[in-house]
C-alpha cells in the first residue's frame, strides 16, 4: 500500500500537505480505527439479532397471517438502527477529518448545519425545484482570489401525498456563494436551456429573457434578467466562455447560477462529495485525504474559472488552464 500522500495538483494551497498528513491526519485516523471497527461489529450483531427475531416472528409469532408482515417490520427496523450506528460513527470521523483539512487550507468548517441564510436567494430566484424534505451539511467558508466564499452540501427531497405517496430526490449537490468583483444593481439568472419549457422558467415578474450573441452559450444555457443592459455587461464574451468551461468541467451536474445582491450564486448537482469514503475499509492510508483534496481542487477550479482575472492575452478560448498556476 502506498503510504505517501500525493496532492492532486501543485497548487500553493496543497504545499506541505504530505507532512501535515503524517503529523496530524494519520494519527487521527489510526485513533479512530477502533471506533470504525466497533461500529461495524455492533451493526453486524444488530443485523444477526434482527434476522433471528424476524425469523422467529415469521415462524412462531401470534399474528397468524400477519406473521410475515411482523417479520419484515422487525427486519427493517433492525436494519435502520444498524445503519444509524454506522452513519453516526462515519459522521463523527468525517467531521474530525474535514476540520483538520480545512484548518490546513485556512478555511472555517461546520459539519451539521440548518438551512443557511443564503439559501433564500436560491429559492426566491427559482434556482431550486420544489421540495418538502431537506438536509444540510459540510459548510466551508474562506477567501480566494480576494473574494469571500461559502459553500455547503444540500440534499432536497419531495414527498408526495396520497395513498401512493413516494419520496424522490430533487437536488443533491453543492451550493456556492462568491462575492463578485463587478458592481451590479439588478438580478440575472443563468440556467440550463430547457428548450420549449424555457417559457415556464421565468424567475420572477420583473425578469425578461436575455438575448446572447453566442450560439454556443445559448445552446447550453438560457439567461433571464431584470436589467437587459446590465446583464449583457455581466455576461461579456469572456464570462460566457467561463460558463461554457464550467459546463465542460462539471459535465452532467446541471449548473445554474445567479448574479444578485453583489454576489454570484452557483448550484451544482454533484451528489455527496466531501466524505471520508467507505466505512467497510480500514482508515489507515492517504487515499481518503487524497480524495477530499481532489474535491477541493475542483472547487478551486470552479472559483478560479468564475472570478480569477487572466493576465496577458488568451490563446484561443477560455479554459481552466488559463487561470491555473497564475
Amino acid at each position: 500500500m502506498n503510504m505517501t500522500m500525493r496532492p492532486p495538483s501543485d497548487r500553493e494551497e496543497f504545499h506541505g500537505f504530505p507532512a501535515f498528513y503524517e503529523a496530524e491526519i494519520a494519527p487521527y485516523l489510526r485513533q479512530k480505527e477502533d471506533a470504525r471497527q466497533k461500529a461495524i461489529l455492533h451493526a453486524a450483531l444488530m443485523g444477526i439479532g434482527g434476522a433471528v427475531a424476524a425469523l422467529a416472528a415469521f415462524r412462531f409469532g401470534p399474528f397468524g397471517g400477519g406473521n410475515m408482515q411482523a417479520g419484515i417490520i422487525i427486519a427493517m427496523l433492525t436494519l435502520a438502527v444498524a445503519m444509524w450506528r454506522i452513519n453516526r460513527t462515519r459522521s463523527n470521523i468525517t467531521r474530525g477529518l474535514l476540520e483538520r483539512v480545512c484548518r490546513k487550507l485556512g478555511f472555517a468548517y461546520r459539519r451539521d448545519i440548518g438551512r443557511p441564510e443564503y439559501f433564500s436567494d436560491y429559492d426566491r430566484l427559482k434556482l431550486m425545484p420544489s421540495f418538502n424534505r431537506e438536509s444540510w451539511e459540510d459548510e466551508v467558508r474562506g477567501t480566494r482570489d480576494g473574494a469571500d466564499f461559502v459553500f455547503c452540501e444540500a440534499h432536497l427531497k419531495y414527498k408526495s401525498s396520497g395513498k401512493n405517496s413516494s419520496t424522490r430526490t430533487v437536488f443533491h449537490g453543492q451550493l456556492l456563494v462568491i462575492d463578485y468583483h463587478k458592481d451590479f444593481l439588478g438580478e440575472t439568472v443563468v440556467r440550463r436551456d430547457a428548450g420549449l419549457f424555457n417559457r415556464f422558467g421565468k424567475p420572477g415578474a420583473d425578469f425578461r429573457q436575455v438575448g446572447i450573441a453566442s450560439p454556443k452559450f445559448e445552446k447550453i444555457f438560457e439567461a433571464w434578467s431584470t436589467d437587459q443592459v446590465e446583464a449583457r455587461n455581466l455576461l461579456d464574451p469572456i464570462v460566457l466562455e467561463r460558463f461554457e468551461e464550467l459546463d465542460r468541467l462539471f459535465d452532467g451536474a446541471k449548473l445554474r447560477a445567479a448574479f444578485a445582491s453583489g454576489r454570484l450564486y452557483i448550484a451544482l448537482e454533484t451528489g455527496d462529495k466531501l466524505n471520508m469514503g467507505s466505512m467497510f475499509a480500514p482508515l489507515e492510508g492517504p487515499e481518503r485525504v487524497e480524495k477530499i483534496l481532489h474535491e477541493f481542487d475542483l472547487i478551486f477550479d470552479l472559483i478560479d474559472v468564475l472570478i480569477k482575472q487572466v493576465d496577458g492575452r488568451l490563446d484561443g478560448a477560455f479554459s481552466v488552464a488559463a487561470v491555473r498556476g497564475q
